[in-house]
């Protein structure tokens, strides 16, 4: 697991990098080390007096990110590590703690993965192959069925009108 270029983008860093849990999966020692280095060194970089110091402390945060990340990319972790070196999360307030650290995971995903994914997906629905996917499960038809033209609000939800039509 050798450094990951700084110059990688989080578009590439999704689209082509490696699944952290299949990552896992494959190589468990190897990667499970890794992760533990890069979280020591992110501590160490960023010399906060309230921090993670032991062994425990630093396995608990590796497995918490593990755990509450599936989908993460390990060339994503380097990329949140350097933002939260570069201050791009806001201040840390001299902590750096399990909580902070996935924090800013969380913040990645919302401001910075959530658009790439937007994207991805909405040049998805644009594709031919799209298209032949809803002909193939036979749903294209009822697209052009969809009523798209904006309604006076007329006080009754869904659920009311079924209530009133099945009694």
């Amino acid at each position: 697991m050798g450094d990951v270029s700084v110059s990688i983008s989080p578009s590439s860093a999704w689209s082509d990098g490696t699944n952290l849990n299949v990552a896992v999966m494959r190589h468990p020692m190897e990667v499970r080390a890794w992760l533990y280095k890069e979280v020591a060194r992110l501590c160490r970089d960023i010399d906060a007096s309230k921090t993670l110091t032991t062994d425990e402390q630093l396995q608990f945060t590796c497995r918490a990110i593990l755990d509450e990340f599936p989908a993460l990319k390990v060339e994503e972790v380097h990329i949140v590590f350097d933002m939260l070196r570069m201050g791009k999360f806001g201040k840390l307030y001299e902590r750096l703690k399990t909580a902070e650290i996935l924090t800013a995971i969380r913040d990645y995903e919302g401001e910075v993965r959530a658009p790439i994914l937007e994207a991805a997906h909405a040049s998805e629905k644009a594709t031919p192959m799209f298209k032949e996917a809803l002909q193939r499960m036979k749903l294209s038809h009822h697209i052009d069925e969809i009523d798209t033209t904006p309604r006076e609000f007329s006080g009754e939800g869904v659920g009311t009108r079924l209530k009133k039509k099945l009694g």
